[in-house]
């Protein structure tokens, strides 16, 4: 199987403009109450690859967010940081 992440992106901009309600949009935002990481290195997880990703595209989270409910227009930054990465 090969990875893409521009359909990762493709996804999350599909997950971005779902209804508040859908469990899947919940989830972006969702953190553990009460929960206190132990000491040391900060594992690398998703959403930190993400915003990583999301500032090579030269966008915060909040404008990523407003940049997915256009389609096209996200569509346009996935194929840049896409293009990024390639090169």
């Amino acid at each position: 199987m090969i990875y893409s992440a521009k359909e990762d992106y493709y996804w999350l901009g599909y997950v971005i403009r779902m209804d508040q309600q859908r469990i899947p949009q919940q989830a972006l935002h969702w953190e553990v109450p009460g929960f206190k990481r132990g000491p040391g290195r900060p594992r690398t997880n998703r959403s930190s690859i993400v915003k990583k990703d999301l500032s090579r595209m030269g966008l915060t989270w909040e404008e990523a967010e407003v940049a997915a409910l256009n389609r096209p227009e996200w569509r346009r930054s996935v194929a840049q940081c896409i293009h990024f990465d390639a090169g």
